[in-house]
């Protein structure tokens, strides 16, 4: 005798491959609807299950009150009642969290469904054939002479056979359930793993940012982006052990502390004693490079007596060497013109003997690639320091799209212009704390030295918290 197992999409599909695997001697022992597919549940389809077997020969009757082999099976499976055992306590459970409650009670339900849609079709696959065994016999009983004494052994053979599959079948089932549930539980546990740390991180940010809603809104709204502003209130000690009317205060002076350690700065320009420092400002155009060389030349040549010298090489601007030669004139301070490559390295020597050379460059288009790589060759010659000029007016994304494309040809320093543009610099700490060079200069105005100063975390925090 042979027991197999077919699926489709529909019963005619099925009987169909029944037909072509087993032939039309087939006999059906079990039609039931199955689900398949999907994770957890959710997103199976339904099927049609069919459990034929070849091999099994039953004689009819044709005494119209006798029960036929059918009837008896299906009268034998109606009577037959399963009860299905309840999802163990460990499932109930899985997703219980430290307080108690369940965060996960529609997960919950949906696994216990699970369990017991392994169960319940292995269940009644033994139920099944218990109830065929029971038709077959009794359909022998039926169709065997009542006063005859000699027994049919062809028919006790077949009932032999078919108790020795049904046993084998019940024990391949008792197998599949068996590894089906561990399997279930081993995905289970994974997914639990993976989603429960993450929940669990993201409710502790929500429920520590809940504590300060003002805090966290103006630091939104001084440019500073969600995430980063999600990070630094998730960093807060712990505000508990703090007096209620306390917290905000400790908590913005905590805020104002981690802003002050994670900002990069530079601080001004260092001289070397007995030898040249050269710096080029770099930058895209309108930033205001030439007005602070102009602001860097007269607070070192004018405040700090050092012997300083200006060179530029913006000779594309109408009345860009104009203006740069008018700054040098009223600070008393000599400026050269480079036209090419071949004027730098004399320029460069010209002014061996000097303390500091401001080099002025031609504003570029960060998206312009061709001219950034001209700049980077530049740079590459006149072995300087660079120090890369942004508007503070920017957007945070313009910012870090300039910055990246400058890096290319070399960005050592930062340089906020025009800080009297905007009101908050959260965009400022963005790039920051985003790319990590150090910001060296704050410009606020077009005053010649006045309206520039020396980077510092307070002045940058000060407009961040107000």
């Amino acid at each position: 005798m042979l027991i197999k197992e077919f699926e489709a999409n529909t019963l005619k599909d099925c009987l169909q491959r029944v037909r072509e695997a087993l032939g039309p001697d087939a006999v059906i022992l079990e039609t039931r609807k199955i689900r398949k597919g999907g994770l957890l549940g959710m997103g199976a389809r339904d099927m049609v299950k069919v459990v034929a077997a070849t091999g099994i020969t039953v004689k009819s009757d044709s005494n119209p009150n006798r029960q036929t082999h059918r009837e008896t099976v299906s009268h034998a499976k109606k009577e037959e009642v399963v009860k299905k055992p309840a999802a163990p306590a460990a499932a109930r459970n899985l997703y219980k969290n430290s307080a108690g409650t369940s965060q996960y009670a529609s997960n919950t339900a949906l696994l216990e469904r699970d369990h017991d849609d392994i169960l319940t079709p292995a269940r009644e696959e033994i139920s099944d054939g218990e109830a065929l065994l029971a038709g077959l016999r009794a359909t022998v009983e039926m169709q065997e002479p009542k006063k005859s004494l000699i027994p049919d052994f062809k028919i006790g053979e077949r009932i032999s056979s078919i108790e020795t599959a049904l046993h084998a079948m019940t024990e391949t089932i008792g197998s599949l359930r068996r590894e089906q549930r561990e399997v279930h539980e081993r995905t289970v546990s994974a997914v639990v793993s993976v989603v429960e740390p993450a929940l669990n991180q993201r409710n502790g940010i929500e429920e520590e940012s809940s504590f300060f809603p003002e805090l966290s809104d103006e630091l939104l709204r001084s440019g500073i982006t969600p995430e980063l502003v999600k990070d630094l209130i998730a960093q807060l000690p712990d505000t508990r052990a703090w007096k209620e009317n306390a917290r905000t205060p400790l908590a913005t002076s905590a805020i104002r502390d981690m802003l002050a350690r994670s900002m990069p700065l530079s601080g001004p320009i260092r001289l070397i004693p007995g030898s040249l420092k050269a710096a080029a400002l770099i930058g895209p155009t309108g930033v205001g490079k030439t007005t602070t060389i102009a602001k860097l030349a007269a607070h070192y040549a004018l405040i700090e007596k050092k012997k300083v010298a200006l060179l530029t090489m913006d000779t594309y601007r109408i009345a860009a060497v104009e203006q740069l030669k008018t700054y040098s004139q009223i600070m008393g301070i000599p400026v050269a013109v480079a036209y090419n490559y071949a004027e730098l390295m004399p320029a460069m020597e010209k002014y061996a003997d000097y303390d500091l050379l401001l080099i002025d460059t031609a504003g570029r288009s960060q998206k312009n690639i061709m001219q950034v790589g001209e700049l980077k060759g530049l740079l590459d010659a006149l072995e300087c320091e660079t120090h890369l000029v942004v508007s503070a007016s920017y957007k945070t994304e313009d910012m870090l799209e300039c910055v990246r494309r400058f890096a290319a040809a070399r960005v050592d320093r930062l340089i906020f212009s025009k800080l009297d543009e905007t009101n908050r610099l959260g965009n400022l700490y963005n790039v920051l704390h985003e790319t990590s060079i150090p910001c060296s200069y704050l410009t606020t105005g077009q005053k010649v030295p006045e309206d520039l100063e020396q980077a510092t975390a307070q002045r940058i925090i000060s407009q961040i918290l107000m």
